[in-house]
């Protein structure tokens, strides 16, 4: 597993069934904002929204667990302040996990979906809604909500039995209840114990389903999941789980990408910033943004935005500008790291992860991947997305490096931070390092 290099080109043939989505067609992509709370004497929502924007992304999904609170209201006010001079957007991402009345989280809805800044969809133009869970409540409440509300709805009823059982059955029951649904789980492989690729076979089926039914989809992009606080602690395989689910998007073409996440440190697959001043002292231990940063991984998602948007495959993706767009990814502990592990650590491997973007007519290039001070790898590269992950990560400084035809680095990624085997306060975090090719 994670063993293969790819220009990207062997999906396309496979997905080609998929790619009927007309280019006029409006595809956005969103990412998943985990509302905490924000100071409101730092422009903190500001930096957010403009990285947002510079990434390309349409919107913020603005998941709420706790919607009754001053914080919470005070965050999505300044969001919503600020976005009023954007083209960007926002709109809710119901958490019920954090608190399963839906009348909660209508009322803060409420005050907001008459705000410019909010989304708006489809032949109607209604205000979008989206949720984080809520498969349990039933489509007779959301059927409610709905009408109540007059919404473009895209839940993740994925709690519902039938959902990935039965699709068709599920949309029998679902169909007058939503205009579309979002697959969560479906964005990384599940725990395992053994190393394990990313599947899209349930997206697969739900979509034809939803296609069936004249209904809309939506596809999580995720990096890993790592969390190990809040009495728990889990790991579902990182390694190239971004690059894969990539290609799978592009192939399957949905409606709606919905990259998770933008700042949940809490389960470490944020790619922007993660302000301290709303999280817990343990979150930061692990999820700590400004020593591990991960917007090493925005120049990917760009390419990948413009080309789910252009209703392209991962082989014709191209850098946003430039010569080439890339990261490397790894862990800051061997597998063989003494202290606690998270279920599911024996999914990981010791390996340097890269994606690297060329545009079209790139040739000769390759990428040489460098581990405690020996090569471990030199893989040819071509136009399109090209990523692997390199088994035999030593400790030490990790490197990357774009190299031409002959010999010369084009560009490189380094470490800054060296691979150990040692425990921090006694866990192994399993978070990864990022650094952007440059």
């Amino acid at each position: 597993m994670y063993g293969k290099i790819s220009s990207a080109l062997a999906l396309l043939l496979a997905g080609s069934a998929f790619l009927t989505q007309s280019v006029v067609e409006s595809k956005l992509v969103f990412a998943h904002y985990m509302v905490g709370s924000v100071d409101p004497s730092t422009n903190h929502a500001q930096q957010d929204i403009d990285g947002a924007v510079s990434v390309g992304f349409d919107a913020f999904a603005l998941n709420v667990g706790n919607p009754g609170a001053d914080w919470a209201k005070n965050t999505v006010q300044q969001l919503f302040d600020y976005a009023s001079s954007k083209s960007f957007k926002l709109f809710f991402s119901f958490d019920f996990y954090g608190n399963g009345d839906i009348s909660q989280h209508q009322a803060l809805f409420a005050q907001f979906k008459d705000h410019p800044a909010h989304l708006k969809y489809g032949s109607g133009n209604l205000p979008v809604v989206s949720s984080y869970s809520g498969g349990s409540v039933g489509p007779d409440t959301w059927r409610n909500f709905k009408t109540t509300n007059n919404v473009y709805l895209i839940p993740n009823p994925e709690a519902d039995g039938n959902y990935y059982s039965n699709p068709a059955a599920f949309f029998q029951s679902w169909g007058d209840a939503v205009d579309g649904v979002f697959s969560w789980e479906t964005s990384w492989p599940d725990t395992s114990e053994t190393p394990v690729n990313v599947s899209s076979t349930k997206d697969q089926a739900v979509k034809q389903a939803a296609d069936a039914a004249g209904k809309a989809y939506m596809m999580g992009l995720s990096s890993l999941q790592y969390k190990h606080c809040c009495g728990d602690s889990w790991y579902r395989a990182g390694e190239t789980n971004m690059p894969e689910r990539m290609e799978q998007i592009l192939s399957l073409s949905p409606e709606f990408t919905e990259v998770i996440t933008w700042n949940d440190a809490g389960e470490s697959h944020y790619i922007g910033p993660c302000w301290a001043e709303g999280l817990t002292e343990e979150i930061l231990q692990y999820g700590n943004s400004d020593t591990i940063p991960h917007d090493g991984w925005q120049p990917l998602i760009s390419s990948f935005i413009d080309a789910f948007k252009a209703g392209s495959h991962a082989g014709a993706m191209k850098p946003r500008s430039g010569s080439f767009a890339g990261s490397m990814w790894y862990r800051g502990v061997l597998t063989s790291c003494s202290g606690d592990k998270p279920r599911g650590s024996g999914a990981a491997v010791d390996a340097v992860n890269y994606a690297v973007v060329l545009p079209s007519g790139s040739s000769g290039l390759s990428v040489r991947v460098t581990s405690g001070g020996q090569v471990l790898a030199t893989q040819p590269v071509s136009a399109g997305l090209n990523y692997n992950s390199v088994r035999g990560m030593t400790a030490g400084a990790q490197k990357l490096e774009l190299v031409d035809g002959g010999g010369s680095v084009v560009a490189s990624a380094t470490s800054a931070v060296d691979v150990g085997n040692s425990p921090t306060n006694g866990f192994c975090n399993f978070n990864y390092y990022v650094a952007g090719l440059k």
